[in-house]
This record gives structure tokens, sequence and C-alpha cells, in this order.
């Protein structure tokens, strides 16, 4: 507690913590506030009874002097910097498995995907769920996260980490949907095996992607805690690429356009299979993180 503070003490205040390494914001009506509200890395302005000196040195106003609106500010953005993570850790771990079966195709000389799959795959179901993970609600408990800190980075609370395992699961289980159609096939030439195995490689990046964003709303809490259906900008958005993704393949006219064929019930089973997998293996590893307290470190 400070008392009988002047405007330089003020000061001094804000640059000791500063120092300390904490991300300071300061609250100040006066006009004697001005230099501390410059000072701070946060200045919050008085709307009702600060003076215009004080607002305009402050980097915010708070309209109704009300400090419990600060909080709600805080919680607005610490969900607008979770659901920015959320979107982006969605895109690159989907491209991540993109780029991991083109390499790992290249090498053995497989033709896992052709190039108007991945631009589907990217023009569609990319797109349309990570610009809905950008509106997500806030996850329960995000108030009781630990500031971020000034040496923080972007990928910082296991986003890095979850980028990468969860790219190579996707890999690993488009990969090995591929090799399905090729070991079992429903076909006796080669040209419909192939055929066959291709589309089920396509169906699966696709469905895959869009069973993993419910993965993504959350780095470490299971999907059903931080609730399944709770943004109606998702809900809308699943489904919608789900249909643009299927009428490629269902839809008669577009087999010959996206190089696809039909497949029978057996096959669409291994690619359903295959796809769902992705959201059982993912809470597994989220189990085991919570088990080990890594999600105590989130942010």
């Amino acid at each position: 507690v400070y008392a009988r503070v002047s405007p330089e003490h003020k000061v001094r205040i804000v640059k000791a913590w500063q120092n300390d390494g904490k991300v300071v914001a300061m609250t100040g009506d006066g006009v004697n506030d001005a230099p501390s509200l410059k000072t701070a890395d946060i200045g919050i302005g008085m709307g009702i009874t600060g003076t215009e000196v004080s607002k305009g040195a402050s980097d915010m106003v708070l309209a109704d002097d009300n400090f419990a609106t600060i909080i709600v500010a805080v919680e607005e953005g610490r969900k607008v910097f979770s659901n920015i993570q959320k979107s982006i850790q969605y895109l690159l771990s989907a491209n991540m498995a993109e780029v991991f079966i083109i390499f790992f195709a290249t090498l053995f000389g497989w033709d896992v995907l052709q190039p108007v799959h991945l631009l589907w795959i990217n023009l569609v179901t990319d797109t349309l769920p990570a610009i809905a993970l950008g509106v997500e609600p806030a996850e329960p408990g995000i108030m009781t996260h630990k500031p971020r800190g000034r040496q923080s980075n972007f990928f910082d609370g296991g986003v890095f980490g979850a980028i990468i395992y969860q790219g190579i699961l996707q890999t690993i289980l488009v990969l090995a949907v591929y090799g399905w159609g090729l070991v079992f096939p429903e076909h006796h030439t080669q040209g419909a095996i192939h055929a066959d195995a291709l589309t089920m490689a396509f169906a699966t990046l696709g469905l895959i992607q869009l069973l993993h964003a419910f993965n993504v709303k959350s780095v470490y809490q299971s999907v059903f805690k931080v609730g399944l259906f709770r943004n109606n900008t998702f809900n809308w958005a699943i489904p919608v690429a789900f249909v643009l993704l299927m009428a490629t393949i269902v839809v008669p006219g577009f087999n010959n356009l996206f190089h696809v064929s039909h497949l029978s019930l057996t096959q669409w089973l291994a690619v359903i299979v295959g796809s769902f997998l992705i959201v059982v293996f993912v809470e597994l590893v989220k189990a085991v993180q919570r088990a080990l307290g890594k999600d105590k470190d989130a942010i």
C-alpha cells in the first residue's frame, strides 16, 4: 500500500515493477497521474471523473469508472489471444500433416493426394473451422491461468508441442487409411485399387481435419469439458465444410474433376474410423498431460 504519493513517486513505482519483469497497468483520474499513466504499459483513465489530461495520457479509458470492468476486459483479452492461438494451432497442425503426407508419398513413390485435393481441403476444411475457432467462447477457468509475462511467446502454453504431435498423428492416420485401401482392395484392377485408395486418403484427410477442429478448442482440456456446441459459428462451419467435402466424392460429375471414385461401405467405414481416431488419440494425450500437471502451465 502506498500513501501520500507524489507524481514522481508514482512513476518510480511503475518503473520498479517494470524492472522486476511485470506488465504494469496504472489507473488514474487527475493531472498528476498523467506521467505514470504514460509510463505504465497500460494506462487506464477514468471516463467519468477523469480529467482530459489523464484521459489523453492513457492507453484506454474506463467509460463507467468501475474497476470490475477491468476484469471483464482482461478476460476478453485472454479469450481473444487464446482464440488466435487455436486458429493458428489448427492451421499449422493441419498443414504440417499435408506437408508430411506429400513428403513421405514422394519418398516412397506413392501417389497419395492430387494437387486439386490439397487445394480443395485448404479452401474448405481449413478456412471455415479456423475462422469459427476465432470466435470461440472463453474456456472455463481462463481467469485462473497465470499471466503470460514479458518473456512468453505465441507458442507457449503447450501450443507448439500440440502442433507437432497432432500434425504427426494426422499424417499417420491418413497414410494408414491409404495403405488399408491398397492392402484390402474392393476391385481387381490396379487402376481401380489406386483410385479407391487415393479417394480414401482424400476423404480421410478432409474429415480428420474437421474433427480435429474439436480437439483444438482447448490445448489441455477435454473437448467434452469445454463444450462441443457452445459456438454457433462453429456449429455451422463444420457441417457446411463437411457437405462441401462430401460433394466432391458422392455427387455425380465431380468424380472426374477431383480424380476420385465411389467408395464401398467397407471403405467408408475405414475412412470414418481412421478420422475419428484423431479425437480418441488427442483426448488420450490430453489426459496424460493433465495427469502430469501440464495444464497448470496454460496461459
